[in-house]
């Protein structure tokens, strides 16, 4: 039975949509532009004065206190969207263009909101610089977490025409984690880290908002930010349709949560792991409820408690003083005690359940992500440490001795971040794996709300799948069906009797342009996936699939769920599509760590050491 609406275009954006987009853009950054010719010149602007009053109330300098509140706005602006973004494209498909989906205008704009912050931050920093900063101009040099976040920006940004170019190329790859995705939700994600470097320029200048209980509650915030934005890229396991393994979603909770709840442990102090984790749950909550008048598919969550509960715990045994010891034995506690205590949540309320056979597993990966994460955030902090107690006088840091001790076990804790995501994403295709699938029709069909398919009579089978062969489930970790883009999205888990066959526990609706397949992930990264009824698809020239009784083969999963993805692409163009993201990200990466090190350890300008203010001293 074929589908009942005209399929959506499968490629890249239509010309005409190509071209309002570039208009919106234009509308921020023409009037952008104009800020920063006039309050470069000296001139006064809206947003000068804006900055000015913001910095009398809040206590920052005028070129961080503004552009950070636009940051914090911009990330919930974006989550916001992307939080609605997602259900869309589970329930309802594909979109007619980029701009007939609204949820892609809060994500736009909040991209170059981000962009817009960099800039506006470094246009602002006339006065009361840090000591080493950005030379953009002959006269004009920025703070260097103005430029972090920029760059978040022009990586952010740079995801939007690179995705339809990727799109035109590959067709539609409908993963949040397609590499265009990455760049525009990483561009979101990392601007906690332009936040932090930020505000440690703000101490190092004397602003009376970084001293006492405002550099304490700031530590707070970002901390909880980070955590939440990190664990943005773990969405498609938070709605139950994954498309990367299992692993990837443990080694993610360890990382966010090393990493921020340490950030906020040691700028707060006792009890800064569990505010961030209450500021957490705040705005997970807020992004759970923004779909609900939408009437689509909310998105739970982890709570993360027990992992700020052991990093307030670790703190009360080793001093955060204590640096990357601490760090290393918070990685420990979360990699094991903490992963550990997140399996009954994945069983009480997340779509997918974590099995209890692979907690040892877990617990492995975990822990090389946890203490990596936390070797990175140690690193972190000992710079944003230096940065907020530099004065003119300080020593130059940077020697090779000093380069071995304070670097390397940040270093190494990137490295080992970089290689257990290397070992953990990449899927892997399956052996020959068949079932005998038997179809049954089910004794009632359920009632949609959104259903777009008006006018052809429901369907709802009962499924039964028995393996060949029949220990192709060793190391299991699911073996469900889902059904998807039919108006809703399902998902149920196919239960193993006796007799060796695999039942489903719910029916699945196998009509007009309801989508459904069987999903098979075993061991570390094996995926893969069976068809059961797929419509007719014009835009792609795809045949339909009949749900019926048979014996069908499991096929790589991404050739299901990513059925818009182009066939007969050369594997070289992949390659390279997948080089050239990479390269943007990983660049994105270094540049921060470079500029953390600069602002902390570089030379300062000799015309610039007798003329800063000294410093206030900050608590290490």
């Amino acid at each position: 039975m074929g589908s009942v609406r005209e399929a959506p275009p499968a490629g890249g954006a239509a010309l005409d949509e190509v071209i309002i987009a570039a208009i919106l853009a234009f509308a921020v950054i023409v009037p952008l532009m104009i800020f920063v010719m006039r309050e470069r010149a000296g001139k006064r602007t809206l947003l000068g004065r804006l900055a000015d009053t913001v910095s009398r109330y809040d206590g920052l300098p005028r070129w961080a206190g503004l552009p950070i509140y636009l940051l914090i706005l911009a990330d919930i602006t974006g989550g916001i969207g992307v939080y609605w973004d997602v259900p869309i494209h589970m329930e309802l498909g594909r979109d007619e263009g980029p701009l007939a989906n609204p949820s892609h205008y809060p994500i736009y704009f909040a991209l170059l909101g981000i962009f817009s912050a960099g800039v506006i931050s470094a246009t602002l920093a006339r006065k009361e610089l840090p000591l080493r900063t950005f030379r953009i101009g002959p006269a004009w040099r920025a703070p260097m977490g103005s430029i972090v976040v920029m760059v978040c920006g022009i990586v952010g940004v740079a995801g939007f025409p690179l995705d339809d170019i990727w799109h035109r190329l590959f067709g539609q790859d409908v993963t949040e984690w397609g590499p265009t995705h990455v760049l525009m939700i990483g561009g979101a994600v990392l601007t906690p880290i332009g936040i932090m470097l930020l505000l440690a320029e703000a101490k190092q200048v004397g602003a009376r908002a970084m001293t006492g209980r405002g550099e304490k509650l700031w530590g707070v915030l970002v901390g909880g930010m980070w955590v939440t934005t990190i664990t943005a890229f773990l969405m498609e396991f938070e709605h139950g349709i994954p498309q990367f393994p299992l692993l990837n979603q443990v080694v993610l909770v360890a990382i966010a949560t090393t990493w921020g709840l340490i950030y906020a442990r040691v700028t707060f102090g006792p009890g800064g792991a569990l505010a961030a984790i209450g500021l957490y749950v705040a705005l997970r909550c807020l992004l759970y409820v923004v779909v609900v008048p939408f009437d689509l598919t909310p998105a739970p969550f982890l709570p993360y408690i027990g992992e700020a509960i052991l990093i307030e715990l670790v703190a009360l045994v080793i001093s955060p003083k204590r640096g990357y010891l601490f760090g290393a034995v918070s990685g420990v506690a979360v990699g094991t005690i903490g992963v550990l205590s997140e399996w009954p949540a994945t069983h009480w309320f997340m779509p997918q359940a974590w099995p209890a056979e692979m907690i040892g597993k877990f617990m492995v990966f975990g822990t090389i992500a946890g203490v990596s994460a936390g070797l990175a955030a140690v690193w972190q902090l000992q710079r944003l440490d230096e940065i907020g107690r530099r004065t003119a006088s300080d020593p130059r840091l940077g020697s090779r001795t000093r380069m071995r001790t304070t670097h390397a076990l940040g270093l190494a804790g990137a490295v080992g971040m970089v290689g257990v995501m290397a070992v953990v994403v990449p899927p892997q295709d399956p052996p020959p794996i068949t079932g005998d699938l038997v179809v049954t029709e089910a004794s009632a069909s359920r009632t949609i709300a959104n259903d777009t398919n008006e006018g052809v009579p429901p369907r709802w089978v009962d499924l039964a799948v028995t393996l060949h062969p029949s220990d192709a489930d060793t190391d299991l970790n699911w073996l469900s069906v889902i059904s998807w883009q039919g108006g809703d999205f399902f998902r149920t888990e196919m239960v193993k009797g006796a007799d060796g066959v695999y039942r489903s526990e719910r029916s699945v609706p196998v009509y007009g342009s309801w989508k459904t397949g069987v999903r098979l992930h075993t061991g570390n990264n094996l995926m893969a996936a069976l068809p059961v009824y797929l419509p007719y698809d014009s835009e792609i020239a795809a045949p339909p699939v009949a749900a019926e009784s048979g014996t069908r083969t499991f096929g790589p999963e991404h050739e299901l769920l990513q059925r818009e993805r182009k066939p007969g692409v050369p594997e070289w163009l992949w390659t390279l599509g997948f080089v050239v993201v990479g390269v943007v990200w990983f660049s994105a990466w270094i540049l921060w760590a470079w500029m953390y090190t600069v602002a902390a350890a570089g030379p300062v300008p000799a015309t610039r050491r007798r003329t800063q203010p000294k410093a206030t001293a900050g608590v290490r």
